[in-house]
């Protein structure tokens, strides 16, 4: 009984519970639709020419390795 009220009460629209979480996703800088680390405009324009999609924080562990790891992009 209780399993079928909840199961009328559920909510399955998007709802945003940390207004706080919000606002800070919506000031994080993206590249691309994902979140990439801060850092100064030449060091971003260079990130971008030899990683192509990936972001700085995404990749960070396969540029530890070389290139392994990082797909070319044609």
């Amino acid at each position: 009984m209780r399993y079928r009220e909840k199961r009328k009460n559920r909510r399955f629209d998007k709802t945003i519970r940390y207004a706080s979480r919000k606002a800070y996703a919506e000031m994080r800088p993206r590249i691309k639709g994902r979140f990439a680390k801060r850092c100064s405009a030449e060091a971003e324009d260079d990130a971008l020419e030899h990683q192509g999609v990936f972001s700085p924080a995404v990749s960070a562990p396969a540029a530890s390795d070389g290139d392994y790891g990082v797909v070319p992009s044609f």
